[in-house]
């Protein structure tokens, strides 16, 4: 009798040693932890993380493990869903293009928060870590961008799952058990993208929500409750439910698996925003640096995008023209462009409301036009731009895939250049000893040393 999709990654994940994964997949995982806990620690600085701190403070519940930037430990469900709160909150955390799915803020969360209640090794964490993220993208290679289309998030789907086979790998509770718990997870996926054409952030809450909803379903087929081996394939399925009448190769999840590595592909983002404006922002940069008109200077703007993105950073067109909060910006391909061209950088501190408030740059934003290109495809997350001055002169810009994935990876230093941008609050000694021990992962007996740094040695401030 054939095995189920839910059988198969179950026995590969219960299965991976860490002596069996590549010394490049390791560090790359380690890289991914790098940038996820960097942008976690920088979210606690801002409203939506002090939220979120200060809610799970107020559940309460068994010290099991940290929330980032509290000061006591909670438990390992609500540190999970805290981390990955944190990690997704500012859309700066990676994206695994193909696929679509933010991996890292999902995983990295349930892997560190159930290891440390466990007290395991950075050996095993990294193992059932590498596990969740081979799992989880390729739940979402059959799909493609087909989740997003049909409006909902692929993180959400997808994640649940891996974050589950994690939790059941690090507590150990055996082959059957975890097939269970992916039955389970089924039941808990959700992640509507409706919050993003209305300019809400519920968006931020989707990894935490997948990265708790995995752990609480391991915790309840450890319990004794069962969940369908067929969660995935099954006519009520996973597949059948958010895409009815797709046509679908299930078998793509499982090509290569435990040979060719999708880890490697994971992007880490350079800009905190959505990544199909990655593109774009690198394209206005070079044109800026290229040719170094003034924005006075400009006519016309003029971009061509993947299809399959135009929903989520073109429309609605007006509410694109017209951001609400810093956090909407992060989605509006009129406003990335913009503020590029005019401040000639893009970072946390640029995607603000000052920013878009900006007469100079609203004034550019209502310049800016966009056609989508059949010849694109939203795998690379690719990106033309063109400016037409007012001379008549024009000059354009192509990036045909982001960087980040196993061709074109970004630099380990680059990476440090952004963790430290992050964590600069903390100084430089205490953020360097942290991005050390993380990078030295696989050679910690037990990772609570390293989750101690992360909680706050102060009391938290409790959001309005």
């Amino acid at each position: 009798m054939n095995k189920t999709i839910a059988e198969r990654l179950a026995q590969f994940s219960d299965g991976l040693a860490f002596d069996a994964i590549p010394p490049k997949v390791v560090d790359k995982a380690k890289w991914l932890i790098l940038d996820m806990l960097g942008v976690a620690l920088g979210s606690t600085r801002i409203d939506f993380g002090e939220a979120v701190l200060a809610l799970v403070s107020r559940w309460g519940g068994a010290p099991e493990a940290s929330a980032i930037g509290a000061r006591a430990t909670v438990p390992v469900h609500s540190a999970a869903f805290c981390n990955g709160v944190l990690g997704h909150g500012q859309d700066y955390d990676d994206t695994h293009t193909e696929s679509v799915v933010h991996p890292s803020a999902a995983l990295v969360p349930v892997a560190l928060a159930v290891a440390e209640r466990a007290g395991a090794t950075g050996r095993d964490t990294l193992a059932a870590l590498i596990a969740g993220l081979e799992a989880t993208i390729r739940i979402g290679m059959p799909a493609l961008n087909k989740f997003h289309l049909r409006g909902f998030h692929t993180t959400s789907i997808a994640a649940t799952f891996g974050a589950a086979l994690i939790a059941a790998k690090l507590d150990g509770i055996g082959l059957k058990r975890t097939i269970d718990a992916l039955g389970i997870g089924g039941s808990f996926t959700s992640g509507l993208l409706e919050c993003i054409p209305a300019a809400a952030g519920a968006k931020r809450l989707h990894a935490g929500w997948a990265a708790l909803c995995g752990i609480v379903a391991a915790q309840l087929a450890e319990a004794g409750y069962t969940g369908p081996s067929t969660v995935f394939e099954g006519k009520l399925g996973v597949y059948r439910s958010f895409l009815p009448g797709e046509d679908l190769d299930l078998e793509a999840i499982f090509k290569g698996l435990g040979r060719e590595w999708e880890t490697l592909n994971v992007r880490p983002k350079l800009y905190p925003c959505c990544h199909y404006l990655q593109s774009f922002l690198d394209g206005a940069a070079a044109l800026r640096r290229q040719y170094g008109f003034r924005p006075e200077d400009i006519e016309q703007i003029s971009c061509r995008i993947a299809p399959g993105a135009v929903n989520i950073v073109c429309e609605p067109w007006e509410k694109k023209l017209a951001p609400v909060t810093g956090y909407d910006a992060r989605f509006s391909l009129p406003f990335a462009v913009s503020l590029m061209l005019v401040k000639g950088r893009a970072g946390v501190a640029e995607f603000s409301e000052q920013s878009f408030a900006d007469p100079v740059i609203r004034q550019l934003m209502s310049c800016v036009r966009y056609e989508s290109d059949s010849r694109y495809q939203v795998k690379d997350m690719p990106g033309w731009i063109e400016v037409t001055l007012k001379n008549g002169a024009r000059h354009a810009f192509e990036v045909p895939a982001v960087r980040g994935d196993a061709r074109n990876p970004v630099p380990l230093d680059e990476l440090l250049q952004k963790f430290h941008a992050n964590t600069e609050f903390l100084g430089r000694s205490t953020g360097s000893q942290i991005a050390d021990e993380i990078l030295a992962l696989e050679e910690l007996s037990d990772v609570r040393g390293l989750m101690s740094q992360l909680r706050r040695r102060d009391p938290i401030a409790t959001a309005a």
